[in-house]
């Protein structure tokens, strides 16, 4: 009878070294998608939702079409590239003081960062490329915005989208976007037409 105690010992280093490179697959891939479903959560969560929908209330009940003129002067030919930033303006509010202050209010109560106005339709943003390689917008604003806005479609709506953006920490406190441990969350709703 034959010895076979080397090869046992090859065959054994050749189904580790396998079964090693399999699993360090495996682990890059599963790593990978754990980081893009928690990126994905921050995304139109329920609770961020609602509170979107507060506030387009409630500037639906003021001059909500004093924002979209800036969006209506932007380039024709790159209307999908402006974000206006608006919030608690004195033209939205027609310089009333209340309105201003419980505006401020609900900005801080609901731990918003920033409010933009667009259109509806941002499809092609998640094909956007210049000779550069980055959308014009995509300069406008954070890294966790820009990958929120290729999430976003509407293709061949019409109108307007609110896009707010809330800074909380894990225990949901609100802070300021430079601190350690904050973290972003966003959410759109749809405006459709503003009269």
């Amino acid at each position: 009878m034959k010895n076979k105690k080397g090869f046992v010992f090859i065959e054994t280093l050749i189904v580790v070294s396998v079964l090693t490179v399999s699993l360090l697959i495996l682990y890059s891939s599963y790593s990978s998608l754990i980081r893009n479903e928690k990126n994905r959560l921050k995304f139109d969560d329920t609770s961020y939702l609602y509170r979107t929908y507060y506030i387009e209330k409630f500037f639906r009940n003021f001059r909500l079409d004093l924002a979209t003129i800036e969006l209506n002067k932007s380039d024709p030919a790159k209307p999908l590239f402006l974000l206006n930033p608006f919030g608690c303006r004195s033209d939205i509010f027609l310089n009333e003081e209340d309105n201003l202050g419980l505006c401020e209010t609900l900005r801080e109560e609901l731990h918003i960062n920033a409010l933009y106005l667009t259109f509806n339709d941002l499809s092609e943003l998640q094909e956007c490329t210049n000779s550069t390689g980055i959308c014009e917008v995509f300069l406008q604003v954070n890294d966790h915005m820009a990958q929120y806005l290729k999430t976003i479609g509407g293709k061949g709506k019409e109108g307007y989208r609110i896009i707010i953006e809330f800074t909380e920490t894990k225990d949901g406190e609100k802070c300021n976007p430079n601190e350690e441990g904050c973290q972003f969350y966003y959410s759109t709703l749809s405006l459709g037409e503003i009269v």
